[in-house]
């Protein structure tokens, strides 16, 4: 007897030609989820039930349910992406933040795959607007789960690649490829400009506090849609990078300007806890955030998104220049 293998629906295409790749990779993908399932150990003799999410544009995600358990099998679009979600998972777990425990890794297609948990809880972004998160103080959590997400510590900067970070150091992850193809994108779309803050004033600040200090698991995209309600929360999704806390925590606070058109303090202050920290240093990574965001945000016309954080950067200027 073989196994059973019935799809519910088909992935969802995003109708913006900045993610037209991504689509063809999408669709490539389909017969190799069947022959992947079809195959595996698992899923043997069984009758399958296969969603794809909708959720989300860098992976396929499929929802793999058996007479038996519910598992996601998550497939990055980027074939460049080494298996650094699932290190990153196992780092966040042992460290005592709840996140989808994995089960397994490996390649299919020449894309990199993790199988792991299915949560059953909603998306907390869904459950609660932002005034609730507020009223509930859920950022708190957040922020002090953030917080707990950077405490162990990397050497290097950037992607996970055969075991080690793609550079060394914060300069060299700055004048990266990548990083320098968004700032130009930026500038020449004049997207940011002197009044909104000098760049090479933010970097000079992030620079001389980074020098020297070991940097760590960070998840670039810390926010209430990539986290499920459950008790405590649950995090996943993430964009994994090694960089300072200060750096992925400013991404955070950019994303709810840009959307919440407020500076998030409770996601701040859990954070911190009390601590004393540096407002010069996280507007520094505001302003660097915003020049990593915007490109996409650009080509996608989100262009309220970006108005609210430009208007955000030129009435706080003066504390990057304080």
């Amino acid at each position: 007897m073989s196994s059973e293998i019935i799809f519910n629906n088909e992935p969802k295409l995003s109708e913006y030609e900045a993610d037209s790749k991504s689509n063809i990779r999408r669709i490539e993908l389909l017969p190799h989820v069947r022959d992947f399932i079809a195959i595996h150990p698992r899923f043997l003799n069984k009758k399958i039930f296969v969603t794809f999410a909708h959720e989300g544009i860098s992976s396929l995600v499929s929802i793999i349910e058996t007479p038996d358990e519910k598992l996601v099998l998550k497939i990055p679009l980027n074939i460049l992406r080494s298996l650094d979600e699932g290190d990153f998972l196992k780092v966040w777990e042992k460290a005592g933040v709840k996140v989808p425990h994995v089960f397994e890794e490996g390649l299919l297609n020449g894309h990199n795959y993790i199988l792991m948990e299915y949560i059953d809880a909603p998306i907390l972004g869904k459950v609660y607007n932002n005034k609730e998160l507020i009223e509930n103080k859920i950022y708190l959590e957040m922020g002090s789960i953030l917080s707990a997400m950077h405490k162990p510590k990397a050497e290097g900067y950037g992607r996970l690649i055969n075991g080690k970070a793609e550079f060394t150091n914060f300069q060299d992850w700055f004048e990266s490829v990548n990083i320098k193809k968004r700032l130009n994108y930026v500038h020449e779309n004049l997207l940011l400009e002197e009044e909104h803050g000098s760049l090479p004033t933010a970097f000079k600040i992030l620079l001389d506090y980074f020098n020297g200090k070991k940097s760590s698991y960070c998840h670039f995209d810390f926010v209430p849609f990539n986290i499920f309600n459950t008790n405590p929360i649950t995090v996943f999704d993430p964009n994994p990078e090694f960089n300072n806390g200060y750096v992925d925590l400013g991404r955070s606070v950019v994303i709810r300007i840009a959307y919440d058109n407020m500076f998030p303090q409770q996601l701040v202050d859990g954070y911190f806890a009390g601590e004393t920290y540096s407002k010069k240093l996280l507007h520094a990574s505001l302003l660097l955030n915003s020049y990593m965001k915007f490109p996409y945000w650009h080509k996608v016309k989100r262009l309220k998104q970006i108005k609210n954080v430009q208007d955000y950067l030129i009435q706080n200027k003066h504390i990057l220049e304080s």
